[in-house]
């Protein structure tokens, strides 16, 4: 039975009666009123947070989500609302259940769920106390870090029918849920701290890079603490020269400890200071200070991350962290910081510049595995963006990721630059394959979450796709690109309000943010909210972006709108800008799509000369925009041809 369904990535909530087998004995009226009001009071849960009822049974529910953080919160939510009903209903009215949630495969036939999820998730359920919640360990993994709550490991004895041992942790639950934007603490929830961008105290005020570069190390060496989450460089560099109470700060990152510090390099000489503080109290938890040689870098960083960890008592990894291998001349490094620096820009001009750094710091020092990272990612987003040629640009960011892991296989930079390039072939399995090694050696690596799910996503494994990008989402809550897909899974999943907030948001953060406009539009026009599509076209025509994308947008907008005269107008402009010979054939196949001309569309993306590759997988998967053209029934024939999952 289960070969005929269909497989896909779940989590299972099971919930029973306490009491009930012996209340229907005795009492069968009574139980069967009291099932009644069970299910009405949990009903409306369910829909709340997006679950679907599989079936009950007999006094048991088993509910199906499309992730661990939604099934958790509904059942915490649950469970506080039937403790406020048993202090006011009568005594015979009182529902008391306990809850278990497993995540895993399930095999869905005909409607209804089998397989081994289903069958551990109602294992665990008895090992809830009254009025309690248990989760298994694929789900704490999952939701840990994302809720405000405490987790107890539990001694559970061997799961029925189930061969490996799974271990089972209770929820914690207080008498209230905390109240909203409330500050994770040491005791209530998990560790999250910010990196703030340390302030440039050179005399030479062009030393700003070096400060920026120094903060997004520290990020990356802290993010090797198993059980500390770090906030992404894109989000807390928009603090860098912002003056706020760090109270505030603590409340916007939703993170209960902030490090921030200072630098000054003279020379060879760097003097770094340093000082972790609580959020909520603002009191000093730790401070020190470091004058060292440039050379000394590294082991600055490492003391930093030991004393973060000491001061806030955490364990490092059980087994000791990749030794990073150090560039064999300094000015090798301060290069890398500097291209690193133009790379976060993100502009054509940048980008191009960042690849000048990175190859002099290559030329100084062949045997630095960073500066390659660098110099694949520079390619990799170029070609992306249309300002390099694909095939050629590919294969010169292939070598040099494959470079940077043969100088230092457990890089996890290295291996998730691997992965963005193989995005853009069809290798897919050794995509996924690169960028899951990459979130393994490093789980704070935001940006390698955010590029794994628009691998999924592209293939069509949005359920598994929604995992990769919530924690994306945690690490990185003020990145416009993470913002961006966000919004983009929450449309699909009928969240839609929840959609426009994030692109509203990451407009506000990057108002030339040439995709964010470009899925706001698709949604107001779907909504049929034209008048609001309309301005908010023209004030993006009107703003700072670079002319192709202004001309990109605005060409996606008419086609959405209808307004041929303007769609033309567009699209002329297009072909004319000196870099349109290197534009990929995708960008007019998709416009073509969004205009209705789907078979001008499926012959531009069906030409094999022409593949469609990267982020533009996801977005043909997807987008609000491309409704109509995944409705058309060549479209599974076409992702087929382009080696994806159906």
């Amino acid at each position: 039975m289960e070969s005929s369904g269909t497989r896909r990535l779940a989590a299972i909530m099971f919930t029973d009666i306490v009491g009930f087998t012996a209340l229907a004995q005795a009492h069968e009226s009574d139980a069967l009123k009291l099932l009644d009001r069970h299910n009405q009071l949990l009903r409306p849960f369910f829909a709340r947070f997006h679950g679907r009822e599989v079936k009950t049974m007999g006094d048991s529910f088993l509910v199906e989500f499309g992730n661990a953080l939604e099934a958790t919160n509904c059942a915490v939510e649950i469970q506080l609302q039937l403790r406020q009903d048993l202090r006011t209903s009568a005594v015979r009215d009182r529902v008391q259940i306990r809850i278990g949630i497993h995540l895993g495969d399930v095999v869905d036939s005909g409607g209804d769920l089998f397989g081994d999820a289903v069958n551990i998730a109602s294992r665990i359920e008895p090992l809830a106390e009254p009025g309690g919640v248990c989760v298994s360990g694929p789900v704490y993994d999952q939701v840990q870090n994302k809720v405000e709550l405490r987790f107890e490991r539990i001694d559970s004895p061997g799961l029925k029918n189930v061969q490996m041992p799974i271990p089972v942790y209770r929820v914690v639950l207080a008498q209230e849920p905390p109240p909203a934007g409330s500050i994770p603490t040491a005791v209530d929830a998990p560790r999250r701290l910010a990196v703030l961008p340390f302030t440039n105290m050179s005399p030479d005020p062009q030393d700003d890079f070096f400060a920026d570069g120094l903060t997004e190390e520290i990020i990356t060496e802290l993010s090797r603490i198993p059980s500390l989450r770090v906030i992404a460089r894109t989000s807390v560099m928009r603090y860098k020269s912002v003056t706020k109470p760090i109270r505030e700060i603590g409340t916007e990152l939703r993170v209960g400890y902030v490090l921030e510090g200072s630098v000054r390099k003279a020379g060879n000489r760097i003097r770094i200071t340093t000082q972790l503080i609580e959020a909520d109290t603002e009191e000093h938890l730790w401070a020190d200070r470091f004058d060292r040689e440039l050379a000394d870098v590294f082991a600055v960083q490492d003391d930093i991350a030991s004393s973060v960890a000491s001061a806030l008592d955490l364990r490092l990894r059980p087994t000791s962290p990749p030794v990073r291998a150090a560039p064999m001349k300094v000015e090798a490094y301060t290069l890398y910081l500097r291209g690193r620096f133009l790379w976060n820009l993100r502009t054509n001009q940048s980008v191009q510049e960042a690849i000048r750094r990175f190859q002099e710091a290559i030329a100084i020092d062949p045997n630095f595995p960073l500066a390659y990272t660098g110099l694949s990612d520079s390619y990799s987003i170029l070609v992306d963006r249309g300002f390099l040629p694909e095939r050629e640009t590919v294969a010169l960011a292939r070598a040099a990721a494959a470079k940077a892991l043969e100088l230092d296989p457990r890089l996890a930079e290295a291996h998730a630059s691997m992965g963005l390039v193989l995005a853009h072939t069809t290798d897919l399995r050794g995509a996924e394959r690169e960028l899951r090694e990459a979130v393994a050696l490093n789980p704070g690596y935001a940006i390698a979450h955010h590029w794994l799910q628009l691998i999924l996503v592209g293939e069509g494994r949005v359920e598994e796709a929604e995992l990769e990008m919530r924690t994306a989402e945690e690490l990185d809550p003020l990145s416009p690109i993470v913002l961006n897909s966000g919004g983009i899974l929450d449309y699909r999943a009928g969240r839609k309000e929840v959609a426009l907030r994030k692109w509203e948001r990451a407009l506000e953060l990057a108002p030339s943010a040439d995709t964010v406009t470009f899925n706001l539009l698709s949604v107001l026009v779907l909504e049929g909210r034209t008048a609001e599509a309309r301005a908010l076209l023209k004030t993006y025509e009107e703003g700072l972006a670079p002319l192709a994308s202004r001309l990109w947008v605005g060409a996606s907008g008419y086609a959405l709108l209808g307004d041929r005269p303007q769609l033309d107008r567009c699209l002329e402009g297009m072909r004319k800008l000196p870099e349109a010979d290197q534009f990929p054939a995708r960008w007019f196949g998709f416009i073509y799509a969004m205009s209705g001309d789907l078979d001008q569309a499926y012959a531009i993306l069906g030409n094999k000369d022409h593949p469609v590759f990267g982020s533009f997988r996801a977005t043909v998967r997807v987008s609000p925009a491309l409704i109509k053209f995944r409705a058309d029934p060549r479209f599974e024939a076409l992702v087929t041809d382009w080696n994806l999952s159906p």
